[in-house]
């Protein structure tokens, strides 16, 4: 029954003088532990997606991509650099 007992994070009662409370910290601790040790591998495996999504890209896919953006914004008649070159131009000192 003890253990049943400790189990419980936390557990009211009502009496005439009103609400009495009684926290069990370390199950709440652990109940917080547990949700962050969830949280972690949730992130480990969202990082590990990206990197086996992004990374196993080959020089011709990077390739393919680069000259699709470059002709795309030669047809658009855009700067590619999306003027970036301008805006550096502004604070930096090249002539």
């Amino acid at each position: 029954m003890a253990e049943a007992h400790q189990a419980v994070a936390f557990q009211f009662t009502v009496t005439p003088d009103g609400i009495d409370l009684h926290l069990c910290h370390e199950a709440l601790r652990q109940v917080y532990l547990s949700g962050l040790h969830s949280w972690k591998k949730r992130f480990i495996r969202f990082k590990n997606g990206v990197m086996t999504g992004v990374y196993p890209g080959s020089p011709s896919g990077l390739l393919v991509v680069l000259v699709g953006y470059m002709s795309t914004t030669k047809y658009a008649k855009i700067d590619p650099s999306l003027g970036m070159f301008t805006k550096l131009s502004k604070h930096l000192p090249i002539r």
